[in-house]
Formats: structure tokens, sequence, C-alpha cells
């Protein structure tokens, strides 16, 4: 883990590298590994992958015994969240068109049930705010930190 880029009450986020590439740790609190299970159950649902939903690398657990740390290992956007990102940066119109409609995309894909033999469940993201909505590299973004989502099964 190179340094950190965020904290909140389940944890921290670290920029680090894998393979080569940045990556976002997020590094879970010891007390919050039923947030962390719930999150990376989220994550790896058939039919999850999307651009507009942070990309999912990997979870681990680390630890013996009364130590132990839980990782999520996810795509590493250096723009941030979109409310640091519309606090620093003046957008013409057709750009806030590209957050928005990027944004919209991703809330639809977790909310869609697919009907299928690989079928994905409606997802409620539950703390849908812009500082949980990442901006990327082309414009657009992607939506992050499902701690709190729930599946509707």
């Amino acid at each position: 883990m190179v340094k950190q880029i965020g904290k909140g009450r389940y944890g921290e986020v670290w920029m680090g590298k894998w393979r080569g590439e940045k990556v976002a740790v997020k590094v879970f609190f010891t007390t919050e590994e039923a947030s962390w299970f719930r999150e990376t159950e989220i994550y790896q649902t058939v039919l999850m992958r999307h651009e507009n939903i942070l990309g999912f690398i990997a979870a681990d657990i680390k630890g013996t015994g009364s130590w132990t740390q839980l990782y999520l290992i996810t795509d590493y956007h250096e723009n941030g969240s979109l409310y640091d990102y519309l606090k620093s940066t003046t957008l013409d119109a057709k750009s806030m068109l590209k957050l928005a409609y990027s944004s919209v995309s991703g809330l639809c894909h977790l909310h869609t049930e697919i009907f299928s033999t690989q079928g994905k469940p409606a997802i409620a993201h539950r703390d849908l705010k812009s500082k949980n909505i990442l901006v990327k590299k082309n414009g657009t973004c992607c939506i992050a930190d499902l701690g709190l989502a729930v599946k509707f099964i």
C-alpha cells in the first residue's frame, strides 16, 4: 500500500499497487467484519460487473488469532469522489450531463433484476451520495461503497 486516500466509519482506503497497476485497497476495522462480508458478497454477485459500478478485483482476510485485517481491492480512480471533483472542477453542460448519465446508469444496473440461469437480483445501495460515487479518467462516474447494500431476492 502506497498512501492513505480516505477514511470512513468502516475503515481506511489506501492507494496501492497490484500487478503493476494502481488499485484502491479498503482496509476494514476488525470490528466491521460483517460490513466487509456484505460488501464482498455484493461485488461478487453474478452479472454485477458494469462500467458504472466500481470494478471489484479481490477480497482477502489476513491475520493470526486476535489480529485480523480485512481487505477489499478495487479499481483506483485518481479523480476521487464526485463530491471532491465538483468542489474543485468547473464543468460545462456536456460534462455535467456525462457525470449525471453515468451515475444514473450505474444506479439502474444496481436496481435491475436480471432473469436468466445466471440471474442478478435487484440491489439497493442504501448510502448513495456524491462521496460514494467516483469520477473516472474519461469523465464518467462509477458507484462505490456497497457496504450497506442489500439484495432483493
